[in-house]
């Protein structure tokens, strides 16, 4: 069985950040966070994408939240990634099609680096 939580996303406020209201098993209830896409950097155009694959996934509660241990930046904002739990398909390899996203694929290892320096890798 999946126990990665369902979510309903309620905006997005930035091209990489949304506010999300996630169903918690150990609080049982919801609990409302934002969430940075992990392991992608989205341009301005990715707003507009990110509402457009929402609005095509996100009835009858079919997206899950997927993160890194819970992992959040140094803004406080969880790092993870949205899947639809009937097709499969994620949000950031939605936005890598669309060309709105490209790869970062040492964005754990940054955030951690900033967390413990104070200041990102050069």
């Amino acid at each position: 069985m999946d126990d990665s939580p369902t979510v309903t996303v309620i905006r997005v406020t930035r091209p990489d950040t949304i506010l999300i209201r996630a169903t918690s098993s150990l609080l049982q209830s919801m609990v409302s966070t934002y969430l940075a896409l992990e392991g992608v950097t989205c341009d301005k155009r990715a707003e507009d994408a990110i509402i457009d694959w929402v609005e095509v996934h996100a009835d009858a509660e079919r997206l899950h939240l997927f993160t890194c241990d819970w992992l959040r930046d140094e803004y406080g904002r969880l790092l993870g990634d949205l899947a639809d739990i009937q097709t499969g398909e994620t949000l950031t390899s939605y936005l890598l099609e669309q060309g709105v996203a490209q790869v970062r694929p040492n964005h754990v290892f940054d955030v951690i680096f900033t967390l413990c320096n104070g200041k990102e890798p050069e």
